[in-house]
């Protein structure tokens, strides 16, 4: 009856750090959702939004938090694109963007959805034709 009372692996494994700080693989499930949300993203990142100023804008990437709470999308501006002017067309785009991933997934919560600039594109100079 002693033994009992002096046992505690549960706690000593929290303190230890073992199962909730240590990064572990994703599940399967978070890598459906995580995939779910980049390929709806990018349709309405594609079709519904009509701000003028994320014509040329690139989704790069989506990434999941582990606890499902904010999906971190990266993206790239054309060289000639003022950031600050595509950052606050994504900031008013975001709700109309996470009331849409609500309608069209089942999830209990609809993450949050937070913007990262990734980079430019390299500026592409036009092709001259009198070089023969």
């Amino acid at each position: 009856m002693s033994s009992s009372r002096h046992r505690r692996p549960r706690a000593s494994n929290r303190r230890s750090g073992s199962s909730l700080f240590q990064s572990e693989a994703p599940s399967a499930r978070h890598l459906r959702v995580q995939s779910t949300l980049s390929d709806d993203v990018s349709l309405l990142f594609r079709s519904e939004l009509s701000d003028p100023r994320l014509e040329d804008v690139t989704l790069a990437s989506c990434e999941l938090s582990s606890e499902g709470r904010t999906v971190r999308i990266g993206y790239t501006l054309p060289h000639d694109a003022d950031p600050a002017a595509v950052k606050e067309a994504l900031s008013r785009a975001e709700g109309f963007l996470r009331s849409r991933l609500a309608q069209h997934l089942n999830l209990k919560r609809t993450p949050h959805l937070r913007f990262v600039l990734v980079g430019t594109a390299p500026r592409t100079e036009p092709a001259e034709g009198g070089d023969s």
